[in-house]
């Protein structure tokens, strides 16, 4: 069972586009590894902007500089 994971900031995406990402990624994937739909499972994690670190400082402190 091959597991795609994402990881990204809380609210960047709404319910709809994570669908999006579900299904994109699913189709992506069985074009390029032609295992069947109903083996891939995406998970999608989901960090408080404090929980992320860029270059030495969270998102939430590069975010703030914006």
């Amino acid at each position: 069972m091959p597991v795609i994971t994402v990881t990204m900031a809380t609210g960047q995406t709404s319910r709809e586009q994570k669908q999006q990402l579900v299904e994109s990624f699913t189709t992506q994937a069985v074009e390029i590894t032609k295992i069947p739909a109903a083996a891939f499972t995406i998970l999608i994690h989901e960090l408080t902007p404090d929980a992320i670190g860029v270059a030495g400082e969270t998102l939430e402190q590069r975010l703030k500089k914006q």
